[in-house]
């Protein structure tokens, strides 16, 4: 009896000094911003929200909109805590460019994350095979409530030398009317991200399936595309990583951002990225586009916004944060 009050005791005494994480002033909730239900980023977004959540005192609680440009201006204000943002948004919002009206220019970067790939897909056994060959055809126009939408199919269309004029338009409103648009069979070619659970939802609808098509990825169709929809460059996609890609081809790509507003406390945003580091492994099970969102790619020396100083903070202590990094959050600091 004496040996097991013993044996208990210095159990107890063993976990009085074990190092406890104290995650500070973490709040017990805290919003995440994506896309509309239904794409790409919402499930990034979730995925992410479920591991902050698991891991610390905070409940993430996603938040879907019809995209950036109506969750921004909150997050400007400190509104909104969090959110998943596109490099092209990311550049396009804080200069107050194209389709921003004003800069906006309360975000910060958490961390760089994966990227996405984006560009029209067809029916598997469609004749369309370049970009090129859209003319004449029917492609999802308009897109009032994304209008990064509207431009990066329009960029995609420049790339091989086409507008708008060029195309039949079908005037859709998002992205998710043009995915029911295309399986109800009013478009030759439909717009989305590679991953995004409305390509797998055609792939299993319509027979055969569906396939992407490149994009030019020449010198000069890059320079198109980027003209028109800034922060985006040709990558190479690998046959058979997704739904739809049926050969190793470029698509229209940005990086993608997990973002917070400045007005996040050094301490959280220190915490919430310490989190994502250390449960780097969980992320990849949750969703396949988080596979990307590794270590290796949290500091991204081609950003066009500032990443958040707690965020800094955390990767300066893990060594990945350079020289180099501290000069150009200084000139997008406009230090």
């Amino acid at each position: 009896m004496k040996k097991a009050l013993l044996g208990m005791s210095l159990l107890v005494a063993m976990l009085v000094f074990l190092p406890v994480r104290s995650f500070g002033a973490m709040p017990t909730s805290a919003t995440l911003a994506t896309h509309a239900v239904g794409g790409l980023y919402h499930a990034l977004g979730t995925g992410i929200g479920k591991v902050i959540s698991r891991y610390t005192p905070t409940t993430v609680r996603v938040q879907p909109f019809a995209g950036p440009p109506a969750w921004l201006p909150s997050m400007d204000k400190g509104e909104t805590d969090m959110g998943i943002l596109t490099s092209a948004d990311a550049i396009t919002s804080y200069k107050g460019i194209v389709i921003y009206k004003r800069p906006l220019t309360g975000t910060r970067i958490l961390i760089s994350g994966g990227r996405i790939h984006i560009g029209f897909y067809v029916r598997a056994d469609s004749d369309i095979k370049t970009g090129s060959e859209l003319r004449g055809k029917r492609v999802p126009t308009d897109l009032p409530a994304m209008p990064i939408a509207r431009l990066s199919s329009t960029a995609t269309l420049a790339a091989s030398g086409l507008t708008y004029n060029d195309i039949v338009k079908v005037p859709v409103s998002d992205l998710t009317a043009a995915g029911n648009a295309f399986l109800e069979g009013r478009l030759d070619a439909g717009w989305d991200a590679v991953g995004s659970p409305r390509l797998t939802e055609a792939n299993s609808r319509i027979r055969g399936g569906v396939r992407f098509i490149p994009v030019d990825s020449s010198p000069e169709g890059a320079k198109r595309m980027a003209q028109i929809y800034p922060g985006s460059y040709p990558g190479l996609v690998a046959r058979g990583s997704s739904t739809g890609v049926a050969t190793d081809m470029h698509m229209l790509t940005n990086d993608i951002y997990l973002v917070a507003t400045k007005f996040m406390s050094d301490e959280v945003a220190y915490e919430i990225v310490k989190t994502l580091w250390e449960r780097n492994e969980e992320l990849g099970p949750v969703h396949p586009g988080l596979k990307e969102w590794t270590r290796e790619r949290m500091v991204n020396q081609t950003v066009f916004i500032p990443y958040h100083p707690g965020a800094i903070k955390f990767l300066k202590e893990k060594g990945v944060w350079s020289k180099e990094m501290d000069a150009l959050q200084a000139k997008l600091l406009g230090d």
